[in-house]
């Protein structure tokens, strides 16, 4: 079985991306046990912003790596905000929208162009000046 190469794959780019946003986090203690994030952004108390890989929740201490290397614990209450990655509908929705006309577009403009030109049928076969050159009689 052949793997496919990274050409192949970035035409897919858009749809993974296109169906999730960096949105607040209204109760983080419970987003991160329920989703089990890869990352998430921290605002502390103090207004630093700090990423947080691999998040962890322990009774009332959240726990991850910063950086990718540092491991650091810090009180859940001392977190003013949090923002992480989720589902956005409304892109999912604009980008599938999208994706279908030009699909659409591409096989209307596809059927179109293939193939003989088009002769309406002649309604009057009587009358040969009013029927188009080459129209079937």
């Amino acid at each position: 079985m052949r793997r496919p190469n990274v050409a192949t794959l970035m035409p897919l780019i858009p749809f993974a991306t296109g169906c999730t946003a960096i949105a607040a986090v209204h109760q983080p203690a419970q987003f991160i046990v329920a989703k089990a994030p890869a990352i998430v952004w921290i605002t502390a108390a103090d207004n630093s912003e700090v990423a947080l890989l691999a998040p962890k929740v322990k009774a009332d201490t959240l726990a991850g790596l910063v950086e990718g290397v540092h491991y650091v614990e810090m009180p859940l209450s001392s977190v003013h905000a949090m923002r992480a990655r989720q589902p956005a509908l409304r892109r999912t929705l604009l980008m599938l929208g999208g994706v279908t006309l030009g699909v659409t577009g591409v096989v209307v403009a596809a059927s179109h162009a293939s193939g003989a030109p088009y002769f309406p049928a002649c309604v009057s076969p009587d009358d040969a000046q009013k029927c188009a050159v080459g129209a079937p009689r």
